[in-house]
């Protein structure tokens, strides 16, 4: 059955509820804005505190199309972060996945989500050890097992991204059209600059395939498609380790998909690049053995090859201009230079391995 949305922030936060929904009980509550470094989308976060702090800790998230650019390219009109816990998909995540929702409400044009605090289980920016690198991809894995083309994930009212708006939402017509954020700036930054950092071969693959993603997107309409959370990166993926094996806590599901497993293992590859214990191969090889042995006899290497070469051409479609900025000119990863420059050369690779199967 499908929750309701409470109709506003306020009902939502009455402490009656909280304390419905918490199971403790809470007299008071208080927000306050917060800030996150990793919030680059325009959505709005407040901390709620209850009971004068000795109460459960919670966090709010307001978005609307009004200032979060990200809706807006993908034409995100359900919300879709809401929508997968209004028709209870977040219900069906597996027991390895904790997406930290607790009820929705209404906000206006937009929508409000009330999620646990669980800051202090986010992982920072520091290298994964061997352990958690392997229990996010179990995760990941059984993840795209569980609903492996499931039907309901094409309904309208889920509102889920297509593979088109999956490869033009970080392409050089969204720096046009959202010129007043950083992020779609930075996006026409790197574009701009990136056929002077790759073989012009890969440069001519990759930027018409920016300009126009649709046979990349036919092609991989082929195979099996499944629940990709859309933005797998370590800002929003966190441990529970009070759970043995810790429990992956994976955030912020607004660029959700229905489309191929690979779609998230590319973006998993891209995002935590520098994080990674081993090779990328080593990474993908988990992976692979994981969601293999989830799917048994549903698992083929005449559908898995294909699409996992045809995504990692669509990675390097989607965050191409982001490795490039950050082997040249991106302050943030100055320190990482040389590892963003060996990307360049393992991504344009990969994309000289995909482009067969256009």
């Amino acid at each position: 059955m499908p929750y309701t949305l409470y109709p506003t922030v306020d009902d939502l936060l009455q402490p009656a509820l909280l304390s419905r929904l918490t199971g403790q009980p809470i007299d008071h509550v208080e927000t306050a804005a917060m800030h996150a470094f990793y919030n680059k989308s325009g959505s709005q976060l407040f901390t709620v505190e209850t009971n004068h702090g000795q109460g459960p800790r919670l966090v709010l998230k307001r978005v609307s199309p009004a200032w979060d650019w990200q809706m807006r390219i993908t034409t995100d009109i359900h919300c879709r972060s809401v929508a997968l816990w209004q028709y209870g998909i977040f219900d069906r995540l597996p027991a390895e996945v904790d997406a930290a929702v607790i009820a929705c409400a209404r906000d206006g044009d937009g929508w409000a989500i009330l999620m646990r605090d669980v800051g202090p289980d986010m992982m920072p920016y520091a290298p994964f050890t061997p352990e958690d690198n392997e229990t996010f991809l179990e995760a990941m894995a059984a993840i795209h097992a569980a609903f492996l083309d499931c039907p309901d994930l094409a309904a309208g009212s889920l509102g889920l991204c297509t593979l088109r708006q999956v490869y033009t939402l970080f392409g050089p017509e969204t720096g046009h059209q959202e010129p007043d954020d950083d992020v779609p700036r930075r996006v026409l930054e790197g574009w701009v600059l990136f056929p002077e950092v790759v073989p012009r071969d890969v440069a001519d693959v990759v930027l018409e395939l920016v300009h126009n993603p649709d046979p990349l997107c036919r092609a991989l309409s082929r195979f099996p498609h499944t629940l990709a959370h859309g933005d797998w990166r370590h800002a929003n993926q966190g441990l529970d380790r009070r759970h043995q094996p810790p429990k992956t806590i994976l955030l912020d599901w607004q660029l959700a998909a229905f489309a191929p497993p690979v779609i998230d293992l590319a973006r998993y590859l891209e995002t935590n690049s520098a994080l990674l214990p081993g090779s990328k191969e080593e990474t993908i090889a988990l992976y692979r053995r994981a969601l293999a042995r989830r799917l048994g006899p549903r698992f083929s290497d005449e559908w898995w090859q294909p699409q996992l070469e045809l995504g990692l051409l669509g990675g390097f479609v989607q965050d191409g201009w982001a490795i490039a900025l950050k082997a040249t000119r991106w302050h943030i990863t100055a320190h990482q230079r040389p590892h963003w420059q060996a990307d360049l050369q393992w991504w344009s690779e990969q994309v000289r391995q995909g482009v067969k199967w256009l």
